[in-house]
């Protein structure tokens, strides 16, 4: 696959489904970083009265990891695993965006303990960080029963 991705291929690389897709376009990816993009439309669920929640932009920097991930795994021939987020950190933001900007999001992978990934996140609007936070994100292993078959 070639960067940048965007629909039905990007669909395929992480585990959330519309309505609840919360990137646009998986831009960059590299061995501790990633980058997406995301415009929204006033009919998205975590769009309130024209404009972003803070729910959709922690969603967002979750999805974009999701997204390395799912990229990555890909790229081995791997199936995709299912992610949650079991902590945010430090969460910040200057301002939500409106319907049909073009929010731009980085994570930085900082730590790398077994299924859990400690990231950074920074999501920017026009080039000004508008969000950020640090999430620990658990990753669901292979099913260990399925490798004994």
């Amino acid at each position: 696959m070639t960067l940048p991705i965007s629909g039905r291929n990007l669909i395929d690389l992480i585990p959330q489904k519309p309505p609840f897709v919360l990137i646009s376009s998986l831009l960059q990816v590299s061995d501790a970083q990633a980058v997406t993009n995301f415009v929204f439309e006033n009919t998205h669920p975590l769009c309130n009265s024209g404009k972003l929640t803070i729910a959709g932009l922690m969603e967002n920097i979750a999805q974009t990891a999701a997204a390395k991930m799912g990229y990555e795994c890909n790229l081995l021939g791997k199936k995709i695993p299912i992610g949650f987020i079991g902590d945010v950190r430090d969460f910040s933001f200057t301002k939500l965006p409106v319907v049909g900007e073009e929010i731009e999001t980085e994570i930085v992978i900082t730590n790398q303990i077994f299924d859990v990934s400690i990231i950074t996140g920074s999501v920017k609007l026009n080039g000004e960080e508008i969000a950020n936070c640090k999430m620990k994100i658990f990753v669901e292993p292979e099913d260990k029963t399925a490798k004994a078959a």
